[in-house]
């Protein structure tokens, strides 16, 4: 998975740093009055190791965190809580330019170790995500219920649940999924006090009846690991986070996300990412606001720049001829900012999709390990 990942970042890399350099040689012209989507948008990034062995999966150096947070405090973000990104996003209330959002999925110990003592440095909020057995595990492979009630306590942190156990959703029936959600709720109760107002899908990935699923709780949004920006309008139970590794969380890759700006589209084909058809016709309709899509580019994690045809105005579809071999591929799509300030730097809408095919396990080498299966 991190491997494709990787390509994927190559790909898209290359194509920025090549219309960076057409655009800069464009007429300076006056800047266009930002679209609706902009004023309640967040990008909301994913870490899951931080600090530790270079060879787990998931796992980014603590030099490059520590890269990560001195850009936001020196780069004129606003980092927020994600009940207040959250609640700006459902209800289309404003948020401030460049807002971000930190989460952690796993609850490692390298969190505690690496992690919160910089971020209570910088008084930047965070939330966490964990599987409530392995909490139970005490085993040492994560934060134990004492820290995260510590934790909690301090008033910086807050918390979200993935399932119980950390297992392909989607490969499961209704009710085996309702006994892990059960499970994890009931223990979050129990233990940390309250309902969680936050899920997360373990490896990114849902089908249409999982997230119908989810959205049958109390809780106020779910979260995917597809990359793209929050934004008024999105669908509150698959939310897009930037998953930041070792092998694509360089300072660049973090500060071209973290600058990126929402590409509405709707009318999403496939509308259930779990592919029952591989390949997949995929096709979307980008807001008639954004006039100018002859720049705009899709990736797919696999193999790299795509074809796309574009059908009367905004309409655009993906028609690929060999199928999947990976169980997630991710097609993101990016297009350079018409409402940018000349003078200042151009940033990127982004609008990204996590497809899955749930018959190829992928993970089988890694599922004696599941600490290692990253997300």
């Amino acid at each position: 998975m991190f491997l494709s990942m990787k390509r994927e970042y190559t790909h898209l890399r290359r194509m920025v740093t090549g219309a960076i350099f057409a655009s800069a040689l464009l007429a300076p012209r006056l800047a266009m009055a930002a679209i609706p989507a902009d004023k309640s948008a967040a990008v909301i990034f994913v870490y899951e190791h931080v600090g530790t062995d270079s060879a787990a999966r998931g796992n980014i150096s603590l030099d490059q965190f520590k890269e990560h947070i001195n850009e936001l405090e020196k780069g004129n973000y606003n980092v927020l809580p994600l009940a207040q990104i959250v609640t700006a996003v459902k209800n289309g209330t404003p948020l401030p330019p460049r807002t971000i959002g930190l989460t952690f999925d796993g609850a490692y110990p390298s969190l505690l170790a690496n992690v919160v003592p910089l971020l209570e440095k910088d008084r930047m909020p965070f939330t966490i995500f964990f599987a409530s057995d392995k909490i139970d595990d005490s085993t040492g492979n994560r934060m134990t219920w004492t820290q995260l009630r510590k934790l909690q306590n301090d008033g910086l942190a807050s918390f979200g649940i993935l399932p119980s156990s950390y297992v392909h959703m989607v490969n499961k029936t209704t009710s085996q999924n309702a006994a892990l959600i059960n499970q994890a709720v009931a223990r979050y109760r129990e233990m940390m006090g309250g309902t969680p107002d936050f899920f997360a899908y373990p490896y990114g990935e849902f089908d249409t009846a999982l997230k119908e699923q989810i959205a049958g709780y109390d809780f106020k949004a779910a979260f995917g690991e597809q990359s793209g920006v929050a934004y008024h309008g999105e669908d509150m139970m698959a939310l897009p986070r930037f998953v930041m590794t070792q092998d694509y969380g360089d300072i660049d890759r973090f500060t071209l996300t973290a600058n990126a700006l929402p590409l509405p589209v709707s009318d999403i084909v496939p509308a259930d990412p779990a592919l029952k058809n591989n390949p997949p016709d995929i096709g979307f309709t980008v807001m008639p606001a954004l006039h100018d899509l002859s720049k705009l580019a899709c990736f797919a994690s696999d193999t790299g720049k795509l074809p796309l045809t574009r059908l009367d105005q905004n309409r655009i579809e993906i028609r690929l001829k060999q199928p999947f071999t990976d169980r997630r591929t991710r097609i993101n799509c990016t297009l350079p900012d018409e409402t940018f300030t000349p003078g200042q730097d151009r940033n990127w809408r982004w609008f990204g999709m996590l497809l899955t095919v749930p018959d190829i396990n992928d993970d089988a080498s890694a599922s004696a390990n599941d600490d290692e299966a990253g997300q």
